[in-house]
């Protein structure tokens, strides 16, 4: 089942609101940036995360953190993940609810930490040309290839320093378009859960949902780490701080 809040709280005790400058204070908590990319069937779907972490190696676990009323939180809120039996720890499988990806820094606060809808960055109005076909390492694609949303499946991508740009727009409310998006960026589509996987990041992770919690107005995804497709040798990631991309060093 599962594990349901009370309406308005978090599971943790009486709903309250948040203190105030809490955005703020959120904000100065720099995070690495990834973006999280589904296949749903019908389209490709993408969206920028900062609300990510590693959670175990054994077994390879990792926790992402979505906006509940959000396309990417209804589309993995459900899925055979929860008819597959026990959790990872042993637990039932946490049925899902259709609760994007920005934390409580996004609201109210122009210089989110969390998952962040980034309208003010300039490369935000930069869109790639979508000539209807996309490209999936550089060879065309048919369609939005297999649903790995009914299967709760779904790729993360730790973003390189240099991907700024890419961060940028993904980061748009409402549904962003893997295949528009990554029109023009060279990128391949997962073997186990068909999302589209841009290239030149810092590493890879194909996932599968264990357990879903819905945590205010965020759904706390818990993954299992299927497959890693690639991991560079070396680079820089892309850090959100303050609402922006600063460099390191």
């Amino acid at each position: 089942m599962t594990e349901r809040a009370p309406a308005g709280g978090t599971g943790a005790g009486p709903a309250t609101a948040a203190p105030p400058d809490f955005a703020g204070a959120l904000s100065a908590y720099a995070a690495g940036v990834t973006l999280v990319t589904i296949a749903d069937g019908r389209d490709d779907i993408g969206t920028t995360v900062s609300a990510f972490c590693p959670v175990s190696l054994e077994p390879p676990l990792v926790l992402v953190s979505l906006l509940a009323a959000s396309y990417p939180a209804e589309l993995l809120g459900t899925g055979r993940g929860d008819e597959a039996g026990p959790d990872d720890d042993g637990s039932p499988a946490d049925g899902g609810s259709p609760d994007n990806d920005r934390s409580p820094a996004d609201r109210g606060s122009p210089a989110p930490s969390g998952s962040p809808a980034d309208s003010a960055d300039p490369d935000n109005d930069r869109s790639p040309a979508d000539d209807g076909s996309p490209t999936d390492g550089g060879r065309p694609t048919d369609g939005a290839g297999p649903s790995g949303a009914a299967a709760g499946r779904f790729a993360v991508c730790l973003l390189a320093a240099g991907q700024r740009m890419l961060a940028g727009r993904f980061a748009a409310a409402g549904r962003p378009n893997a295949r528009r998006m990554l029109a023009e960026v060279p990128h391949r589509r997962g073997a186990l859960s068909g999302a589209l996987i841009p290239d030149g990041g810092l590493a890879a992770l194909e996932c599968e949902v264990s357990r879903r919690i819905p945590a205010g107005d965020h759904l706390v995804l818990i993954a299992r780490v299927l497959a890693v497709p690639y991991q560079a040798p070396s680079g820089d990631p892309l850090i959100r701080f303050r609402g922006r991309y600063p460099a390191l060093g």
